[in-house]
């Protein structure tokens, strides 16, 4: 392998607060752990059904809720502890728990779609 394939893509200047800096690895300090819009339950690995988890820049003293960002209840992999979501999905969440009575209840209803989808012909 050469050198040229062995060298990792790194961000070009000092990252922007709110914006992503990496995926797939635990936050540093300074760095929020976020995930994307795509329904997914607990154990919901990257990649699955387009779900993505990523970290965002996070200076001290910024609000992650000037960049829409608020800490979402979604319940994705607790032993990470906090996360965040963009408001509209943590909208969904809350009302989605409100309406079903329990996080477990949600979970039951996104497997539910996930398996009509994957019968579903697409193509």
């Amino acid at each position: 392998m050469t050198k040229a394939r062995k060298r990792k893509r790194v961000a070009r200047g000092k990252p922007r607060r709110g914006h992503i800096v990496a995926h797939n690895r635990r936050r540093r300090k300074g760095e929020i752990l976020c995930h994307n819009h795509v329904l997914h339950t607990a154990a919901t690995a990257d990649g699955v059904h387009g779900f993505r988890w990523f970290t965002v820049c996070a200076p001290a003293g910024w609000d992650p809720a000037s960049d829409e960002w608020e800490v979402c209840p979604c319940g994705w992999r607790p032993e990470l502890g906090k996360h965040y979501a963009k408001a509209s999905h943590v909208q969904w969440w809350r009302e989605q728990i409100k309406e079903r009575g329990s996080l477990e209840a949600v979970y039951r209803e996104i497997r539910r779609r996930q398996r009509e989808y994957r019968d579903t012909d697409v193509g």
